[in-house]
């Protein structure tokens, strides 16, 4: 791979459950944001890094703008997407493409104010009826906004994400790569792992899953051995909550360690040793140092 030429940062913006982290995904080829069909999984900005012969991005991954951030652990969530791109190149706001919703109006009216171009990214149009239905979706949304660019896009699929990232790779300055070429996200090891086992909770839970569930890693070492070694702490806040959690004979827990170890392994590209235990911390998702400690708002 040749030197980028271009360097710049891009944001992606929007309301929860848009495809923000699977888009972010899908550019990169690799997880560094962690899915599930739960609104607002993603708690703080993600930084992935996408390199191609051209350009160099810093794409971040923020968590989705609402309008009614409860708990202290919701709050942060919202002040971080509200925060989202100071300073980006460009700003990329995902919808999806199937609604125009009045949340979505909240994060254009929010984001719009802006210095930095504003882009529109029309996500899962795979969802739409036909593909018939995408140019009179743009033209609508022209009306909207004079976006810099409308770009319909599947994260799912894949369909037009590499022409995406060609087109941010063009529209962001001249200059040098930040990072090695090699490099894919800035995250750092230890709290993509822990975020790893809450998607396997989110996943395996289901509308079960209460939204105050925090994971912390006691233990995260590479052994002589080549494999990696994590001891988790899963946080709830009753005993109902952590019942929940565990399962029937421990089957549930087992179930989102297992899911999780293989993710891990997946992502690290090793063999992974995995223990879990779930603690009871009662109003944890309040207590700012607690928030802290598991790596959101610092």
């Amino acid at each position: 791979m040749s030197s980028p030429s271009h360097f710049g940062v891009v944001a992606l913006v929007g309301r929860p459950n848009v495809g923000k982290s699977s888009l972010l995904n899908q550019i990169l080829g690799s997880k560094v944001s962690i899915v599930s069909r739960r609104p607002q999984t993603t708690w703080r900005e993600i930084d992935g890094i996408y390199t191609d012969d051209d350009s160099q991005l810093v794409i971040i991954d923020s968590p989705g703008m609402h309008q009614r951030p409860e708990r202290l652990l919701s709050k942060i969530a919202n002040q971080s997407a509200r925060g989202a791109g100071s300073g980006a190149d460009v700003l990329c706001q995902v919808i999806d493409a199937r609604y125009w919703r009045a949340e979505d109006q909240d994060v254009l009216e929010h984001f719009s104010r802006r210095e930095s171009p504003l882009w529109l990214i029309l996500n899962k149009v795979d969802l739409l009826p036909s593909r018939d239905r995408v140019l009179p979706r743009i033209e609508m949304l022209r009306e909207k906004h004079p976006w810099g660019e409308i770009v319909p896009v599947s994260a799912k699929s894949g369909y037009n994400c590499k022409n995406l990232s060609g087109l941010l790779g063009a529209a962001v300055p001249e200059g040098r790569a930040g990072y090695p070429v090699e490099t894919l996200t800035n995250t750092s090891p230890r709290f993509l792992a822990a975020e790893l086992i809450r998607e396997q909770i989110f996943r395996q839970m289901g509308d079960e899953i209460p939204y105050c569930t925090g994971v912390v890693l006691t233990t995260f070492e590479d052994k002589a051995d080549g494999t990696m070694e994590i001891d988790a702490e899963i946080w709830c806040e009753t005993v109902g909550q952590k019942a929940a959690l565990i399962g029937a004979g421990g089957a549930r827990l087992k179930n989102i360690g297992s899911a999780a170890r293989r993710q891990i392994g997946l992502v690290f590209d090793r063999p992974v040793s995995l223990s879990q235990r779930v603690k009871i911390r009662k109003g944890w998702a309040g207590d700012r140092r607690a928030v802290a400690s598991l790596g959101y708002g610092e």
